[in-house]
């Protein structure tokens, strides 16, 4: 591959128009719109599809007459293939060309939105989402990593940023869309409405995209790596699940106790057996998830912030749905109403982020968006007082600011200090850290929250889920506030 300068295009800001006359990989300047174009459209149909499936998990439980647990597992499956994709994206990068992995990885996510279709139980819905988190966890790295490869370094902010406004648009309107099909049509819909989107993907991948090569072919497949993580995962999940049935309904009984020191010693062991596996991987010439990538300290540091906004994000965006429809008791479009302002929000913010970065660095970026986005959880927290429809649309939408300065600036500078061969398998690595963590505390959350608002209850108050849910608000502004040393951290400059 070529590796020709990139001269920078005087036309305009756009990460469309200022495209290289050639990349890296002696990709004209048509070649790099076509690309970036196609590979947006391919982070639309994996994003829009998640937002607008998860929120239907309960017209599912409804349609095949299955309890939480098994519901639940709509999720669970979809983020545990997820998190099996993101450990062969790097791998596979590797060893094939880019074409062909994703073009596998979209026609994976087309075949899963087919069993889904014509799922006739709860199994099949599973499964089916089981693929399409398979097919993600490998489009996402791809993606990311190919825009990285032929965008220059000053452009990495203007086309990460454009990147995440494409994702929080799919985000923002996915719910509605979603609410709608299952509303005025039937719930297979939402497996249908990816059809046509996932075919156009791939008719322009085959169409557009180059034949392009990684150097590295011979690297081999870390085996114990993989299954050793995979079996981790699936054990946790596992657990997790377990832990939502036994701790809802008997946290507070005689034997609470053991309970709790049999969590206490679960918790150890995962603990211990997760850093056996990364101390593994560290020793590996060729290691599943290039752990080795955390020695770059401006990395490791955006990896911190990432994961800690998206803990955030994840828990505000869970628990809202909860207090506008169970404790105000408005209707859910007013849920979507409020997400999809906060995301435009976001999304916007994002945009002019994405150009400062590029010329200002990310750490004076990071630090307002990290006050910014604890400021505004603590606000949530105290409007739950009184709180009000307007108020809330508000304070999420100042959510959405902290979270647009925040987060995709901070990361883009990390995944600007790896080598570009590296990008696809720190996109990955990224992208597992935040999907672990966040489901290991989402989880927490939630049982913390069944069980605080049931002892409230049973001690006379009459607004118990509340009460547990500001104090998880104010957990998440405390850990917030603690990375802004993360964003310290990061380059004065680009």
């Amino acid at each position: 591959m070529s590796n020709a300068p990139i001269n920078k295009a005087s036309t305009n800001d756009s990460p469309i128009n200022e495209a290289s006359q050639s990349s890296s990989d002696g990709l004209s300047n048509k070649q790099v719109q076509q690309v970036l174009l196609t590979l947006l459209l391919g982070g639309t149909v994996v994003s829009f599809s998640n937002s607008a499936l998860n929120p239907a998990i309960p017209v599912f439980m409804s349609v095949f007459d299955v309890d939480i647990v098994m519901g639940g597992w709509v999720l669970n499956a979809y983020v545990l293939a997820m998190s099996v994709g993101l450990m062969l994206s790097g791998y596979l990068n590797k060893k094939f060309p880019f074409k062909h992995v994703y073009l596998a990885a979209i026609f994976g996510f087309m075949l899963g939105s087919v069993i889904g279709m014509l799922a006739s139980s709860m199994s099949f819905v599973i499964f089916a989402r089981a693929i399409q988190g398979l097919s993600g966890g490998l489009i996402i790295p791809l993606s990311i990593g190919m825009l990285y490869q032929i965008y220059p370094q000053q452009q990495h902010g203007r086309v990460m940023a454009l990147w995440g406004i494409v994702i929080m648009m799919s985000l923002a309107f996915g719910p509605l869309v979603g609410a709608y099909l299952v509303e005025q049509f039937a719930w297979w819909t939402l497996f249908a409405i990816t059809l046509p989107l996932s075919a156009a993907v791939m008719a322009l991948v085959w169409r557009l995209i180059p034949d392009i090569r990684s150097h590295d072919k011979k690297s081999p497949f870390d085996t114990i790596g993989f299954v050793s993580l995979l079996i981790w995962l699936l054990a946790m999940m596992v657990w997790l699940s377990t832990l939502k049935i036994d701790f809802t309904g008997r946290l507070l009984s005689s034997d609470g106790l053991l309970k709790i020191a049999t969590l206490g010693l679960l918790s150890v062991g995962f603990l211990l057996s997760a850093m056996a596996w990364w101390a593994y991987e560290r020793r590996q010439k060729y290691p599943l998830l290039n752990v080795r990538l955390f020695n770059n300290k401006t990395y490791l540091h955006s990896n911190i912030i990432s994961i800690t906004q998206t803990v955030g994000l994840m828990l505000c965006l869970l628990l809202l749905p909860v207090l506008i429809q169970d404790v105000m008791g408005e209707s859910a479009l007013w849920t979507g109403i409020v997400l999809m302002v906060a995301t435009l929000v976001a999304s916007v913010t994002t945009h002019y982020a994405g150009k400062m970065v590029d010329k200002q660095g990310a750490r004076g970026i990071g630090i307002v968006g990290i006050a910014i986005s604890a400021l505004s959880t603590l606000m949530l927290a105290w409007c739950l007082y009184q709180p009000t429809l307007w108020l809330l649309m508000l304070i999420m939408s100042m959510r959405g600011i902290g979270v647009g300065l925040a987060y995709l600036p901070t990361t883009t500078v990390g995944f600007s200090s790896l080598p570009k061969d590296s990008v696809t398998e720190g996109a990955a690595l990224n992208n597992i850290s935040r999907r672990i963590i966040s489901t290991i505390f989402i989880t927490l959350s939630t049982l913390y929250i069944g069980s605080r608002s049931a002892q409230l209850l049973a001690a006379g108050s009459s607004d118990g889920m509340a009460s547990a849910i500001q104090e998880i608000l104010v957990v998440i502004a405390v850990i917030l506030l603690f990375t802004i040393p993360s964003a310290c951290k990061l380059p004065r400059s680009p």
